[in-house]
């Protein structure tokens, strides 16, 4: 066919297609009724799918537009014409400080095995369990039975022991025999009381006790040396009026003659020294008293360098008598008398209703306690002589009786007596800890007169946890030590001197054979542990490269392999290395890691009887 006639064709289709067309378009062709519903049916269709689409669009169109406004919210954007499609930051682009970033930064994966190998590298050896093991078992048995001859006292500081100080009064009679002496440091003998118009004593009898009676050599004094505790004289001045009388500038002569007998009486006696306990000192012989402190020290250190020269000082001092700082070069410690405190002088109803040595719970209370006056005393002496300072408690409790209208001091009550008759014997009282004083409280109520009148009588004491809690109050302060006043009164009862003992002493281990020498072995070798794990693995990882490398050469993994031993050792290092790095990873866990191990093992057995069997080969004929 040509060209022309394809031409024509073409033409004659396109005429005739236009034709049909607008012959459709001007004439409508009835349809049969089946064709009609068909095509309705489709219709309907196309229109329900259009619908749906339309439908998911629209859900679509407003769930972005809902999850676009939520964002919005949460950015700090100003309008929503600065909205900004932005990726969640990192935690290096929050943190721009690199002194941060490397706190947070975890480096436990660089150090693991340097640490591992560290902490296996310090432990201990089989010798030195052993040795620790008796170390402890010593100090179990010496806790259990008796360690009181492995107890020291405590340092205050480098140079200086705790102080456990203590009264002997001469109305207990020969009851110093029972003192714990093992805790005791020094023990002072109440008392020397003072004629004010002579300077001898008033009772001749208690002086002649105290050198010993009729058996010196029992006597306080050599008891005390014998189980290395000190021996102190009291001399007591507690009426103002005979203080008046004795420090009476023109009486210096009774004065002389009181230092010329306490001379004779520490010579003969071969005692360590004098405590002064002086109260109610008239303010206008402060002078005076301070002289006269200045020349008994000068004599007595004169005859005897080493005698110790201690001071009682008050707890209320109203006149400011007791000025520590004038008398610091004469005297030796000064021994605060941390209780009594219900003898207020300031008080204009008399006696006050309150713990014979009291902690207030809150430092800022105006009430005087205990704090109150070491503070006091600490300004008079200056803070860094707080290790001069010693601070005393009662031995003993006030019972009192309590109504609607007033309260009586009853007696005071010593701590044995306290235990037996009140705490272990009748049990109607209720027992307390007075968190506002620190002091434990015994009660008791009674009801009088058809119920009208309410009479309660209480005790006032201190006991275990109180005494503990005021003992390390005065460790808090940098203090001497501790003073009891007086001793004997807690006779049959130990638990005052369990605590003195937990407070105040520590236990010091003998020494054991051979520990220092291997101690000092270990310490040599553990010093030099880091370098030496530094060039182990150093050399594993230079070595484990080079093997890697000679791998890489055919001659040299033939002669290698070729060796059974070197096939073994491969096999099981790289064995270890498998169950190493799967515990660490934690791949096997329980009998998986058992399994493992079997494994092992038994390509070791099996490897092992192959060599066997082949040593047997080449034996055979």
């Amino acid at each position: 066919m040509s060209i022309n006639k394809l031409y024509i064709n073409f033409l004659l289709y396109i005429f005739l297609s236009l034709s049909f067309m607008a012959e459709a378009q001007f004439t409508v062709k009835p349809i049969d009724k089946a064709t009609q519903g068909v095509v309705r049916k489709l219709e309907k269709r196309a229109t329900e799918e259009l619908r749906d689409e339309v439908g998911k669009q629209k859900s679509t169109l407003k769930n972005e537009a809902r999850t676009t406004v939520q964002d919005i919210k949460k950015l700090p954007s100003r309008g929503l014409g600065n909205k900004k499609t932005e990726s969640k930051p990192s935690l290096e682009e929050l943190i721009r400080d690199q002194q941060v970033k490397d706190k947070l930064a975890n480096t436990d994966n660089k150090t693991r095995f340097v640490d591992l190998f560290t902490q296996w590298w310090m432990l201990p050896s089989e010798q030195q369990l052993k040795i620790q093991l008796n170390y402890e078992r010593m100090l179990d048995s010496m806790r259990q039975i008796d360690s009181s001859q492995y107890r020291f006292p405590k340092m205050v500081n480098d140079n200086q022991f705790v102080t456990i100080f203590g009264w002997h009064p001469h109305f207990n009679g020969k009851s110093y025999k029972s003192y714990n002496y093992q805790l005791l440091t020094a023990i002072s003998y109440y008392s020397y009381d003072i004629d004010p118009y002579t300077g001898e004593a008033l009772d001749s009898l208690v002086i002649q006790d105290f050198l010993g009676g009729d058996d010196p050599a029992s006597g306080i004094v050599p008891t005390a040396h014998a189980k290395d505790c000190k021996v102190l004289l009291s001399i007591t001045s507690h009426i103002e009026d005979n203080n008046s009388i004795f420090l009476e500038p023109g009486n210096a002569q009774s004065r002389q003659n009181l230092i010329d007998k306490l001379i004779y009486l520490l010579d003969t006696s071969k005692a360590d020294g004098i405590e002064i306990n002086f109260e109610n000192i008239p303010a206008i012989y402060q002078d005076e008293f301070y002289k006269f402190v200045r020349k008994l020290s000068y004599n007595l250190r004169g005859v005897n360098p080493d005698y110790s020269i201690c001071m009682s000082v008050p707890a209320y001092d109203p006149n400011n008598i007791f000025n520590l700082g004038k008398m610091i070069k004469d005297v030796d410690f000064f021994i605060i008398k941390g209780y009594d405190f219900q003898n207020d002088p300031n008080s204009k109803t008399g006696i006050v209703k309150k713990p014979v040595s009291p902690l207030n719970f809150s430092p800022a209370s105006a009430e005087e306690d205990l704090r109150s006056i070491v503070e006091r005393y600490l300004a008079s002496i200056g803070p860094f002589h707080a290790n001069r300072l010693i601070l005393s408690f009662a031995n003993y409790g006030t019972l009192w009786r309590t109504d609607d209208k007033s309260h009586e001091l009853l007696e005071y009550v010593p701590y044995s007596d306290i235990q037996y008759n009140y705490i272990l014997k009748d049990t109607s009282g209720l027992i307390r800890l007075d968190s506002n004083y620190y002091v434990y409280v015994w009660q008791k109520f009674d009801t009088i007169n058809n119920g009208r009148s309410i009479i309660m009588t209480e005790l006032l004491f201190d006991d275990v946890e109180s005494y503990r809690h005021k003992f390390r109050f005065l460790q808090e302060y940098g203090l001497a030590g501790v003073g009891i006043w007086p001793l004997g009164y807690d006779e049959g009862f130990e638990n005052l001197w369990d605590v003195i003992a937990e407070e105040f002493t520590t236990i010091k281990m003998p020494e054991i054979a051979g520990m220092e020498k291997i101690t000092e072995v270990s310490q040599k070798a553990r010093r030099w542990s880091p370098v030496i794990l530094t060039v182990l693995l150093y050399w594993a990882i230079f070595a484990a490269a080079g093997f890697c490398m000679a791998l890489l050469n055919v001659d040299a993994r033939r002669r290698m392999f070729q060796s059974g031993f070197f096939r073994m050792l491969f096999l099981g290092f790289f064995s270890l290395l498998i169950l190493l790095l799967g515990a660490f990873f934690g791949l096997f866990v329980g009998k998986t890691s058992m399994l493992m191990v079997g494994v092992i093992i038994g390509a070791f057995f099996a490897y092992g009887i192959t060599v066997i069997l082949y040593k047997q080969k080449a034996k055979a004929p």
